[in-house]
């Protein structure tokens, strides 16, 4: 998870690495919370994801020290320039520009490019299985012959209850999970209760599911809206209106804010930006394509 970026100094006494499991390492460093699962031929492979783990104070020192182009809206960056920002800064404003709206700023996909860099370095390791979980934002990458990846679904965020799966396999080309939405780690425009996203990678799915989000809109008494300011003094899109809470919609007003999410969500699978979504509001979903997900029935976790 990434919060807050740069409100304090990171040091040493920040940093915080530690073996949860064979195979499995927690990272607390500064806003960045984040759990490592690396294998290897069905076997756990803690080195790998000790390796993915080392490179975390690295990618945040390196973007810290470009904060104040990240929080630019990617309009306003000239992509020529790119080659002066680091990696990180490179593949996240890279991944928001593929969404055509120019006031995004490059943070929209900073969570998802963490978990999408800190893979490649435990595939780099050895590990032929990896699944990195940057506070949902999740970066993958399956094997020829590895077990598939179980996906639980949280259809509303505020409650935080897994309610639907999908399963993963090698060879589908999935490699990011993220989800978005009203009562997330991050602000949003629209009314989803919870709007899930999966991509190529962790980056693109992490820009798309604030989009998505965005999109999933109506105008209606019970949405009420403030400047994003108001919620997080540290914001990249100060000046916007985003939305603060939301009382009981109508079922009109749900179908239209179902109905602007899944457009856009058909829109980025178009472009290819995306592979699917699935858009929840109030009780209600709509997803893309339409077999993207299945009930939790017995399953009571992943």
């Amino acid at each position: 998870m990434l919060k807050n970026l740069g409100e304090k100094p990171m040091d040493k006494q920040d940093s915080y690495c530690r073996v949860i499991q064979p195979g499995k390492v927690l990272v607390d460093h500064g806003p960045v919370t984040m759990t490592i699962q690396a294998g290897l031929q069905g076997q756990p492979f803690t080195k790998a994801a000790e390796a993915g783990a080392g490179l975390v104070p690295h990618l945040l020192a390196e973007l810290v020290r470009y904060l104040s182009i990240a929080r630019l809206a990617v309009g306003d960056l000239d992509p020529a320039k790119d080659s002066d920002y680091p990696v990180v800064l490179r593949r996240m404003a890279g991944s928001v520009r593929m969404l055509g709206e120019a006031d995004f700023t490059p943070m929209a996909a900073v969570a998802g490019t963490f978990s999408d860099l800190v893979k490649e370095a435990v595939v780099a390791a050895g590990s032929d299985r990896v699944v990195v979980n940057n506070g949902g934002d999740i970066a993958l990458h399956l094997g020829c012959g590895c077990v598939p990846f179980r996906v639980g679904i949280i259809s509303d965020l505020a409650e935080g209850r897994v309610t639907h799966v999908f399963d993963i396999h090698p060879g589908m080309g999935v490699g990011g999970i993220a989800t978005s939405g009203l009562g997330g780690r991050s602000l949003t425009k629209g009314v989803a209760s919870a709007v899930t996203v999966v991509a190529e990678n962790g980056s693109l799915a992490d820009a798309a599911a604030t989009a998505i989000a965005n999109a999933a809109d109506c105008d209606h008494p019970s949405v009420e809206r403030c400047l994003a300011e108001e919620l997080d003094h540290l914001t990249d899109i100060r000046g916007h209106l985003v939305t603060r809470r939301v009382g009981i919609l109508p079922r009109a007003a749900v179908e239209k804010a179902l109905s602007g999410g899944l457009e856009r969500a058909r829109q980025l699978c178009r472009q290819g930006m995306i592979m699917g979504a699935v858009i929840f509001v109030q009780g209600r979903a709509v997803m893309w394509p339409d077999n993207l997900v299945s009930p939790l029935f017995r399953h009571t976790g992943f």
